[in-house]
């Protein structure tokens, strides 16, 4: 396995198998980002991992591993003890959340996932609530975790809100209706009580226009709804047309418009895009 350490303290972690994940720090917290495949099916036109050929299901015990790296990194002690697991969230103090957002789409491998959700909950008391799966709206595996007993959190990309546009940049969920999708999303914060982060991409001239942003706040997600906005790390090239991040400006004034519209939305800062550990670039 190699590590690789970024100027923002960002670390990634890169097995021999094929996979990686990655620690965040952010301020005194730290994200573990999880992957749940090699390669991955989705093939969206923005991500690396897409452009990878899909390659397998990583299993529950190799989840476990991408954690277990973390913490030998962290030098976290006294954490083997069944005696400090179960009610004692020893594991929290040092990793604040764990997120599936690295390579792969977690809901096509959602048993293992889950698997690793009650191991770390079980092992080491560490909150679901803590753990947040991220999907490109496999609605199937969406309402498996809406209908389940605990209560883990739900990302869902969206990156566009017109359906034409979204099934062009993701098109192997291009089955996948956006009314369907906020249907689930309301689902989710109705029983949960708790709020959906959107994630949406921020691509200047595709996706950041006044239109989008109107048909985005036109679409009815739940005032309790969250949205992430994230600036495209490097570019791609969609239909012929070669496309880069909006800019700061433009995603402040977007920020801007949908907390103006009730929402509470945030700006994901860009970590590790040195090593290559950034939204998008596991490869």
């Amino acid at each position: 396995m190699k590590i690789e350490k970024s100027k923002d303290r960002t670390v990634k972690f890169d097995f021999d198998k094929g996979y990686s994940t990655v620690l965040i720090p952010l301020n005194t917290k730290k994200t573990l980002c999880l992957s749940s495949q090699i390669g991955c099916p989705i093939g969206c036109s923005f991500c690396l991992s897409g452009k990878r050929m899909f390659e397998r299901n990583l299993s529950a015990e190799e989840m476990k591993g991408q954690l277990e790296e973390a913490i030998s990194y962290l030098e976290i002690s006294d954490l083997w003890s069944r005696g400090n697991s179960k009610g004692v969230n020893l594991l929290g103090e040092h990793i604040t959340t764990m997120v599936f957002m690295g390579m792969g789409e977690p809901m096509l491998n959602l048993d293992a996932v889950l698997s690793f959700c009650d191991y770390v909950n079980d092992f080491y008391g560490y909150a679901y609530s803590r753990i947040s799966i991220s999907t490109c709206g496999i609605l199937a595996g969406m309402e498996r975790v809406v209908e389940g007993e605990n209560k883990i959190q739900l990302a869902l990309s969206l990156h566009s809100p017109f359906q034409e546009v979204r099934d062009r940049m993701m098109p192997n969920v291009s089955g996948v209706k956006i009314s369907d999708l906020v249907g689930m999303c309301e689902r989710y914060n109705q029983k949960r009580r708790q709020k959906i982060m959107i994630e949406y991409l921020m691509v200047d001239g595709l996706t950041d226009r006044d239109e989008d942003l109107a048909a985005l706040i036109g679409l009815g997600f739940a005032k309790r709804t969250n949205f992430n906005l994230i600036g495209l790390n490097g570019g791609f090239v969609l239909d012929g047309v070669e496309y880069a991040s909006s800019s700061v400006e433009r995603m402040g004034l977007f920020r801007e418009g949908l907390m103006k519209a009730g929402y509470k939305c945030f700006t994901r800062t860009s970590m590790g895009a040195d090593i290559e550990a950034a939204c998008g670039l596991l490869r």
